[in-house]
């Protein structure tokens, strides 16, 4: 079943059906229960495990795809892809890590400079 599909199935959005696939947005309970029985399975089989989603010391975080990605917007510059790299990591690990504790990322501060 597509993600349009079962979007239209629950009354959401597909981006919302993408953004929950993704882990980029939490899904209410009653959804989960609402996907389970569209997809006909247990809601216990939609819910990932503690280890399925930590993350592992030396597990890289970047994919070939990703890197390659990097690579061609740097044009071959090391310097440009070794900034790139370690700052799309730095940035895919505090996601990792805010979704694993349950914060959302962090926004940017607003100035409390008074004008």
């Amino acid at each position: 079943m597509s993600q349009d599909l079962l979007a239209q199935h629950l009354g959401i959005s597909r981006a919302s059906m993408v953004n929950i696939e993704a882990g980029r947005q939490r899904a209410p309970l009653h959804l989960l229960w609402q996907i389970a029985e569209v997809l006909h399975t247990k809601l216990i089989d939609l819910v990932p495990t503690p280890d399925e989603v930590a993350v592992r010391p030396n597990q890289p975080l970047l994919d070939r795809e990703v890197i390659d990605q990097i690579e061609e917007v740097a044009n071959g510059d090391p310097a440009t892809v070794k900034l790139l790299t370690g700052f799309i990591t730095k940035t895919v690990k505090a996601v990792n890590t805010s979704a694993i504790e349950g914060k959302k990322p962090h926004a940017k501060a607003k100035s409390r400079r008074k004008s």
